[in-house]
């Protein structure tokens, strides 16, 4: 019985793994085929983001590519945040990336020296098939793990192409 238990936690993380991995390849897919960027964001150990409420992670569409020089990204018209779940029993462990320290709100801008703890991680999936964070050009590795925190498995993904890759299954 004992075995069986850690099989199934162990495939509860590669399913929110891949889950995860999916939303992020959607994104890229839906930014290059549409030619406006996506964000795929990310909140800070369980807390729910302002436009997703009770979501682990929120795929967002904005209305126009996104540059840095714009003042502020704006929101498809038409397209809400999508809110995403995880299987229960999973979360969003840790990533290796900055804080876009918007507090969960997609609309917002605000810089890395204000965020709080609870700030959120957005990648940003772009119309020209790259990704970056808050700052440009950085990959990074997300972690998603059962409840307790292992077993984990890490995703990363590659700024330059969008490419995510599912790692192995680590128990800590």
């Amino acid at each position: 019985m004992i075995i069986f238990l850690a099989l199934l936690e162990r495939w509860r993380v590669e399913a929110a793994a891949a889950q995860l991995a999916a939303d992020m390849r959607l994104a890229h897919t839906n930014a290059t085929q549409q030619l406006t960027d996506w964000r795929l964001v990310l909140m800070h150990d369980g807390t729910p983001l302002v436009a997703c409420s009770r979501a682990d992670y929120c795929l967002v569409k904005l209305k126009t590519a996104y540059d840095a020089r714009d003042t502020s990204p704006a929101l498809a018209p038409g397209t809400p945040p999508t809110p995403k779940e995880l299987p229960d029993g999973t979360k969003v462990k840790d990533v290796t990336f900055d804080p876009d320290c918007s507090g969960g709100d997609p609309d917002a801008v605000v810089s890395p020296s204000r965020c709080g703890p609870g700030a959120t991680r957005t990648i940003e999936f772009n119309s020209n098939g790259t990704a970056r964070t808050l700052r440009p050009g950085t990959s990074g590795t997300v972690r998603v793990s059962s409840d307790d925190g292992s077993p984990s498995c890490g995703l990363v993904f590659q700024a330059a192409t969008a490419r995510v890759r599912v790692g192995e299954i680590v128990y800590e």
